[in-house]
């Protein structure tokens, strides 16, 4: 038997079942209408009754709301962007909320991938990028659409909001852990040159070296944060250098595309030179890797990011905010075991004031 279309049950039929006003059914699958609960009862038995589910769409049309918010990002090769995007559904779901997604592929124009999200009337949107283009901003804010960016600095003259995590303290922490364990002859694998979370933590880390006398032996940048980028720059990097005594990778991603290239070249770690790696994603605490890396603290970030767009949805004169949150390191098993001794470590590498 030929199966026809799904048959959306409408309010009128939910009325006729429960002998109520069209009015009646449709205050009482409205938030905050006024309804008595010996009507809503019997108009909820006759909607259960017939399978009936409330049209969204068309309630946005009456609240002028659509419970939709915009995600867009770039970084979808990037396993740790697929786990940011599974606590974000998440918490979106438990607000109620919904998404819609656009990827910004290197082939998009910036303008059109916002435009086709404001068709469909997003509530507000969220970047995940540490690169984020200006006409983004600018449209949000002429759109007066509530907008937040995670993993990025927007310096956009407070257009839109921002949380991040300290990028530029956890690279002076990665320089600390690996001086703290002896190392000296240490290279830094970063993402695009351009994205901030990229600068902020190499300019740190350089700058840290330098309060110890030391300096990076060489600084490497991949195109995208991609396994496949790391393991084109890292392959070329162990055998270009192959006296450095460690690698500190502004990505997990990269870290662990640099380990298996040190397979590739016959290195061993931590025996032969240590790996350090940045974000704390899932595959960092598998077996093969056992990956020592700093963590950006993503569930806190995913929270604050989806609280702050959600707050100025329904307090729409609150002003931009700014949520800087710290990062912490994750001992495992890329680097060397701690020096005890931190009087040792000081007298090696002195404090400059």
């Amino acid at each position: 038997m030929h199966k026809g279309r799904y048959k959306h049950i409408t309010q009128k039929e939910v009325a006729d079942r429960a002998g109520v006003s069209l009015s009646a059914v449709s205050r009482a699958f409205t938030d905050g209408a006024s309804i008595s609960s010996k009507t809503r009862i019997k108009i909820e038995a006759a909607a259960e009754e017939l399978g009936y589910k409330p049209n969204i769409l068309a309630q946005s049309l009456m609240t002028n709301r659509t419970k939709l918010i915009g995600i867009i990002s770039s970084n979808f090769e990037n396993p740790f962007f697929i786990e940011v995007l599974d606590l974000i559904t998440k918490e979106l779901q438990s607000r109620n909320y919904r998404c819609l997604m656009e990827n910004l592929t290197p082939q998009s124009k910036p303008e059109d991938v916002l435009d086709r999200l404001l068709q469909y009337r997003v509530d507000g949107v969220l970047f995940l990028s540490s690169v984020l283009p200006t006409i983004f901003a600018e449209v949000c804010a002429k759109a007066k659409l509530p907008a937040a960016i995670m993993f990025g600095r927007a310096n956009l003259n407070g257009h839109i909001n921002v949380v991040t995590a300290d990028n530029y303290n956890g690279g002076k922490m990665g320089v600390e852990m690996l001086l703290k364990r002896g190392y000296k002859k240490i290279a830094f694998l970063g993402g695009p040159i351009n994205a901030t979370t990229t600068i902020d933590r190499k300019e740190s880390a350089i700058k840290t070296l330098k309060e110890h006398g030391l300096k990076f032996i060489t600084i490497e940048h991949c195109d995208t944060y991609t396994y496949e980028s790391g393991r084109e720059k890292s392959l070329r990097l162990l055998n270009d250098y192959p006296y450095i005594d460690a690698v500190f990778c502004g990505d997990d991603i990269l870290a662990i595309a640099t380990l298996d290239s040190a397979r590739d070249v016959g290195k061993r770690c931590p025996e032969d030179f240590g790996v350090l790696g940045f974000n704390d994603m899932s595959m960092a605490s598998w077996g093969a890797y056992n990956l020592t890396t700093i963590k950006q603290p993503i569930n806190e970030m995913v929270f604050a990011a989806v609280e702050i767009i959600i707050d100025r949805i329904e307090h729409p004169n609150l002003p931009t905010e700014q949520r800087l949150l710290p990062c912490k390191p994750i001992e495992r098993g890329t680097l060397k075991k701690l020096i005890k001794k931190d009087s040792k470590f000081r007298q090696q590498y002195p404090q400059t004031h």
